[in-house]
């Protein structure tokens, strides 16, 4: 399955789904609005990406060809690898560096999402 990220529209929690059952997810009350990601940056290239293969079986994703900033108010709140068999998600602490290492012995990488909590979710196919 494809992976799919909701937002709530009232208090701003942001979930995966794993398993689609065909029913709506809720949070306070109403149903969350399904994320679409953004694969093109027109700001300096600060959202999108970037994958480099560190060996065979590891591989890093760095948030953008610019970094991008990491502050209380404006983060990356976490990068999420999609594979042919799953996925990974690694949460950022905002005062840390936006990038991560994920395994990929155990699938190939299908696409590399990142939620920013100011400009919403990003993906970049691989």
């Amino acid at each position: 399955m494809a992976a799919k990220f909701f937002k709530c529209s009232i208090c701003g929690n942001v979930v995966g789904k794993v398993v689609d059952s065909g029913v709506p997810v809720f949070c306070c009350g109403k149903p969350m609005e399904k994320l679409v990601a953004h694969t093109e940056d027109g700001g300096g290239e600060k959202h999108v990406p970037v994958v480099t293969k560190l060996d065979d079986c590891t591989i890093k994703v760095e948030v953008g060809s610019v970094p991008h900033p990491m502050l209380p108010e404006h983060h990356i709140a976490f990068i999420y690898l999609e594979t042919e068999n799953g996925g990974a998600r690694v949460s950022l602490p905002h005062d840390g560096k936006p990038e991560a290492e994920f395994c990929t012995c155990s699938g190939k990488p299908v696409a590399v999402y990142e939620y920013c909590n100011l400009h919403g979710l990003w993906k970049k196919e691989l």
